[in-house]
């Protein structure tokens, strides 16, 4: 698990974390990104994943994002899209941790929250954990969230204020 991880963040996220690392398996790929640990957050059932389902980001939406950048991405490069079997890195271990999930994790703002008591930085450690993917201004998330419509600012003000 990345250093930025310690055991007082909880069960609660280190779940949505292994989460990540099975999406990034599943899919194949090289690599555990942020975009892993959006379908994470939002496959948890937890509070984060509420609020991106309010703004029309269920675990579908995010895949249909993310489906869309891939397809945008390629499109600028000339590239017929490709059917995602033939996206799969073959590994027969665990991927490596990319460097968006790092840097996700890093600007997370779990130490805003330090003064409330254990039980409630539990409940919100992965609320989060998704303003750190939602802060990205580079990347795979922040342009397949662009592709969908979503305002990522206002996501954050929604996720930062939850108490």
């Amino acid at each position: 698990m990345p250093e930025l991880l310690h055991d007082e963040l909880g069960a609660t996220l280190k779940s949505v974390v292994v989460g990540s690392i099975d999406e990034a398996t599943r899919r194949g790929a090289a690599k555990v990104e942020s975009e892993h640990l959006l379908l994470s957050i939002a496959a948890s059932g937890d509070v984060a994943a509420a609020v991106l389902a309010e703004a029309g980001l269920d675990y579908a939406g995010i895949e249909t994002a993310l489906r869309v950048e891939r397809t945008n991405a390629l499109a600028s490069a000339g590239v017929e899209p490709v059917a995602d079997d033939r996206l799969c890195a073959t590994r027969d271990s665990r991927p490596a941790w990319g460097a968006s999930i790092r840097e996700a994790l890093g600007r997370a703002s779990f130490r805003a929250r330090r003064g409330l008591p254990h039980a409630v930085r539990e409940r919100l450690a992965v609320a989060d954990a998704l303003v750190g993917v939602l802060r990205a201004e580079v990347g795979t998330v922040p342009r397949a969230l662009a592709y969908a419509g979503i305002d990522r600012a206002a996501l954050v003000t929604r996720l930062e204020a939850l108490r």
